[in-house]
């Protein structure tokens, strides 16, 4: 005979979170977005995939404070960015990127979605602040 008391029971202690299809949707919206050169749907797709990244981490328990988080990440990306763009105007010559082309709008759309994501966690942060939450991610 087959036990069926223990059929209510489920293994998951947590219900499912939507970060992962946000870091897929994230990384194709800005690949998507580099490849046929739409700066906003590149920046789109870098946003949500920083901010999904975050997520994750904050949910994991990984990091204590998932916009601080996001905002080093936003740095990142200008500071990539930036590079790319000074390659790829000729301002900053460095040899292994030679070969590549397209680096300058490449690097644009880094460095705008930085500015968007360090923007972003700043007004969340701030918007909580104002609410006086205080949940321990705030920053």
């Amino acid at each position: 005979m087959v036990d069926h008391s223990r059929r209510g029971e489920t293994d998951r202690t947590d219900a499912a979170r939507p970060w992962p299809i946000l870091v897929a949707l994230g990384l194709v919206g800005s690949e998507v977005g580099i490849v046929v050169d739409l700066v906003p749907v590149a920046v789109g797709g870098l946003v949500v995939f920083a901010a999904s990244v975050a997520g994750i981490l904050a949910d994991a328990n990984y990091v204590d404070r998932p916009l601080a988080f996001a905002a080093t990440f936003g740095a990142a990306f200008v500071v990539v960015g930036a590079i790319l763009a000074a390659h790829g105007t000729g301002t900053l010559p460095i040899a292994p990127l030679d070969p590549l082309t397209g680096l300058a709008s490449r690097g644009a759309a880094l460095v705008v979605a930085g500015v968007v994501t360090i923007g972003g966690a700043g007004l969340v942060r701030s918007r909580r602040v104002e609410r006086g939450e205080s949940r321990g991610i705030e920053s």
